[in-house]
């Protein structure tokens, strides 16, 4: 009788031991999700193409990227003459790089080793990184709460970088020269609260006598300028280049000079971005563009041993690359491309290019350029099954009416979109439409978006005022009116998209991340009127990912203070103002169904954002749902990371019209 018991014990046994491995390997593996009575398969998504963060170093002849998996690690690659096949990469890494920032790796030619500005557990507090790919050894060489920017002088012994020191209005920013040799690091210049270091990697002079880095005129960011660090005088002064009265939101020098004393910079100054050219020996400075329309991407080449400049201009559907004489302005060459394309890496007159767009996932071509043509040759793609999987729409740019005039037209002002149509729609009572609530009209290829419409849901991305690519006025329509007009400009979309569909608006629904989540939930809280403007839409459900709820709150405890200033105004002097257009302020007017994700660790947008926002939601009785990711920061990394953030969506998304 005690063996039988026994017996059945050990069998009971076995059966849970089972049902958990079962469990276990089902939860771990399976991407299968159900949603309107059709499933979407994951895996070709997150598996199929699991490769990302690509930067090739023609001085190593080798190309670094991630393979995310159950770890994301590190990956080696030599170039090939042929196509290179990214299974064949080795690991080189331990490190989870799921669970830290890492940006802008560099290659330095002489140890052979890699550089990077990262942080150690997604919190970005950034400091300068060396990594050896041979030993798996990773050294951290600064220690300060912020870094902008960082390059290494044209001997690669010096790294020049910006540290951001301090908090708000104690905030000062300075320029420090570590010495990758000795390990020694020099204080060169704090700057102050009339000309502040941002965001801009110093370029260094050819001879190393100083540097030109990146300042914004009393903390306006609108009043981007550039100023140039003699080394030879003690105390350092910092020369201002650029008329500090003169608006720009966007200004950077070139790493590369044309020679001793001229560099090139890009800046928005004429009203786009466009390419010049400064002489700080004469004080001189020449356009080199004067186009109206953004210049987003430039390169100085050297072909033949003629410096040559490399542009990419940038347009809603296509870009456009020219090979400029930068001492005449002529244009030897041009090419226009209806993709995206971005330079990763170039040398003498070779580049490699990342190149995809709303309709074209990812590729990496080399270029031959001279000044006849541009010979691209594919080195890396996704096989056709793949792109046959990943393309689950059809994609149609539109422009649709918002509610003010354009002055420049005199006509009612035009908004540019892209609209994704599933190939196979859910059923006309069902249908659904998600907008994105800013970052959108972005002419590039997104698997978040192809999965949502293999769902069957149509996908609207409009280009709002202050979104990219249309010129430094547009962009700037949305200063000091966070939470204003550019909501509006969203309400007119789900309008637009309303009636051209026929679906009504408890079937539509917005969402975003970061700025995008904070609009999110100002559209579905928004109580009717902003600057005179009325607009309204009965939404039915938004989705915010890492988005600011307390305009003030977030101002206090972000890691980008002066961004708030600029979007939203001075916390000091429009207290009032700020309050009123925080989502939190108007929670008892939420429309729809919300749905709030935010990562622990988020240092950007932090994470108390999210949870006092579900707070106030919960007290009031709205429906409201909160995820949390643990050891993320602003945004969700890693493979089981990205199931679990489309799990949520679609199991909330599976309650709308419920």
């Amino acid at each position: 009788m005690k063996h039988n018991k026994l017996n059945c014990l050990l069998f009971v046994l076995i059966l849970f031991l089972l049902s958990l491995i079962i469990f276990t390997c089902t939860k771990t593996t399976s991407r299968l999700i159900n949603f309107k009575n059709r499933q979407i398969d994951l895996k070709p998504y997150v598996e199929g193409f699991p490769y990302q963060g690509f930067r090739p170093f023609y001085d190593a002849g080798k190309m670094y990227y991630y393979k995310v998996g159950d770890k994301t690690q590190l990956m080696e690659i030599s170039f090939a003459d042929s196509a290179i096949n990214l299974t064949d990469g080795k690991i080189i890494s331990e490190i989870d790089f799921a669970k830290r920032n890492v940006w802008g790796i560099r290659y330095r030619k002489s140890d052979e080793k890699l550089y990077w500005s990262g942080d150690e557990v997604n919190d970005e507090v950034l400091n300068l990184y060396k990594f050896d790919p041979e030993t798996d050894a990773l050294q951290k060489l600064t220690d300060v709460p912020y870094i902008f920017g960082w390059r290494w002088n044209p001997e690669e012994t010096k790294i020049a970088y910006v540290a951001r020191l301090g908090t708000k209005e104690k905030r000062l920013s300075e320029l420090r020269i570590l010495d990758l040799e000795t390990g020694e690091e020099k204080k060169i210049i704090l700057d102050n609260s009339q000309m502040r270091f941002y965001w801009g990697s110093p370029s260094w002079q050819p001879d190393g006598e100083g540097v030109v880095i990146s300042a914004v005129a009393n903390a306006d960011r609108n009043l981007a300028n550039l100023v140039y660090i003699p080394f030879k005088d003690t105390p350092q002064n910092a020369i201002i280049l650029t008329d500090p009265k003169k608006p720009r939101q966007f200004i950077g020098a070139l790493e590369k000079w044309l020679n001793k004393d001229e560099f090139v910079f890009i800046s928005d100054e004429s009203g786009y971005t466009n390419i010049y050219k400064y002489n700080i020996r004469t004080n001189k400075l020449t356009p080199i563009t004067l186009y109206k329309e953004d210049v987003k991407d430039a390169e100085l080449l050297e072909i033949n041993g003629e410096k040559l400049l490399l542009a990419i201009i940038h347009r809603p559907v296509e870009n456009e690359i020219l090979l400029i004489n930068p001492f005449s302005g002529e244009v030897l060459n041009r090419k226009i491309v209806n993709k995206n394309i971005g330079i990763l890496d170039d040398k003498d007159n070779k580049m490699l290019v990342y190149i995809n767009s709303a309709v074209s996932p990812f590729q990496i071509d080399e270029v031959l350029v001279d000044k006849q043509k541009f010979n691209f040759t594919k080195k890396i793609s996704l096989s056709e099954n793949l792109k046959e999987k990943f393309i689950q729409s059809t994609v149609e740019r539109v422009e649709y009416l918002t509610f003010d005039i354009d002055v420049t037209t005199g006509e009612k002002r035009k908004l540019h979109a892209f609209l994704y149509v599933p190939k196979n729609p859910l059923p006309k009572e069902e249908q659904m439409v998600m907008i994105m609530s800013f970052y959108g009209g972005g002419n590039y290829f997104s698997n978040q978006t192809q999965i949502l419409c293999e769902a069957g849901i149509y996908i609207f991305s409009p280009a709002p005022r202050g979104s990219d690519g249309f010129g430094r006025e547009f962009a700037a329509l949305n200063d000091k009116d966070l939470g204003g007009n550019e909501i509006v400009d969203i309400i007119y979309a789900a309008k637009y998209i309303s009636d051209r569909l026929g679906i009504p608006p408890e079937r539509i629904g917005c969402y975003g991340g970061s700025h995008g989540g904070y609009a999110t939930m100002r559209l579905l809280t928004f109580p009717g009127e902003i600057n005179g403007n009325k607009a309204q839409f009965d939404w039915g459900f938004g989705i915010s990912n890492a988005g600011f709820s307390d305009i003030i709150r977030f101002y206090e405890e972000c890691n980008i203070p002066d961004w708030v200033t600029l979007e939203a105004g001075d916390p000091k002097t429009e207290a009032d103002k700020l309050r009123d257009r925080s989502p939190i302020t108007h929670a008892d007017k939420l429309m729809g169904k919300l749905l709030l994700i935010h990562g622990e660790n988020d240092n950007r947008v932090p994470v108390i954002e999210s949870r006092t926002m579900a707070a106030k939601l919960d007290s009031l009785g709205k429906p409201v749902a909160y995820v949390e990711f643990k050891g993320q920061g602003h945004g969700v990394k890693g493979l089981d990371n990205t199931v679990r953030r489309y799990r949520v969506w679609f199991d909330f998304l599976d309650t709308v019209g419920k």
